[in-house]
């Protein structure tokens, strides 16, 4: 494969991906370029489907404490949905890694660079963060890593409704729902100002539980675009639940 067709290969999947956006209603830039690509998909409707939840609503848990916002809705492979709740800045890690040294994860998904924006606005993503989690920490027990960023949110748990829920490092779909409302998000945190480090009103390098390769995972990078990046760099941890929408 020349370098020439390598270009063309790639401009074709990012414009498939710029239709795809478009006939979900996503608001589209004058460039549709790499560039602009997650800012468009973060216009596409996130609202779930009439469930219990809805977008941007803070949640309590059963000691009415508020712990973060709901910051959009993911549906996996059987079609349940869940409101994917982004959780406050006390919850939140300035920078770790995603695992202690490279490797590919086994039965983790691997999305490269040009599946991975076309997957997720297609519905064609349905791994939860849940599902992410599970298997890097098993993975990283039977091989002798650790996974510092997934065993931090894994570590918070929340009984909300009487149901014990745990944090978990948001999937690509999820981190975008987060990213596109980050200013509504961060407005709604009381807390916020006890920990300013964490505050995502400025967006920054953000780790998702999304593997692209062996050596990276996916990112939300600060300029709101997607990359990915190694897997032993340390970037920002933003712990969601994963609550049924029902």
């Amino acid at each position: 494969m020349t370098i020439a067709s390598e270009i063309t290969r790639i401009n074709g999947n990012i414009a498939a991906a710029y239709t795809a956006c478009n006939d979900k209603g996503a608001t589209m830039p004058v460039n549709q370029n790499s560039a602009n690509l997650a800012t468009c998909i973060g216009t596409i409707s996130t609202g779930g489907s009439g469930g219990k939840y809805s977008l941007l609503e803070r949640i309590k848990d059963d000691n009415n404490n508020e712990i973060g916002t709901v910051s959009g809705f993911f549906k996996d492979a059987n079609d349940v949905e869940y409101a994917v709740v982004c959780l406050d800045a006390q919850y939140r890690l300035a920078s770790q890694t995603w695992i202690s040294d490279t490797g590919t994860v086994t039965n983790l998904t691997n999305y490269n660079m040009n599946s991975a924006g076309i997957d997720l606005i297609t519905n064609v993503y349905t791994d939860t963060a849940t599902d992410n989690c599970t298997k890097i920490l098993a993975w990283c027990i039977a091989n002798g890593y650790t996974s510092d960023s997934v065993s931090h949110c894994r570590s918070l748990s929340f009984i909300v409704d009487g149901i014990t829920y745990y944090g978990q490092l948001p999937n690509l779909c999820e981190l975008f729902y987060v990213a596109a409302n980050h200013i509504a998000i961060s407005n709604a945190d009381t807390g916020k100002g006890s920990y300013p480090s964490n505050d995502i009103a400025t967006w920054k390098n953000t780790w998702t539980s999304t593997q692209a390769n062996n050596n990276n995972s996916w990112l939300i990078g600060s300029n709101g675009t997607v990359g990915n990046n190694n897997k032993t760099s340390s970037f920002f941890v933003i712990p969601v639940l994963e609550i049924p929408n029902n």
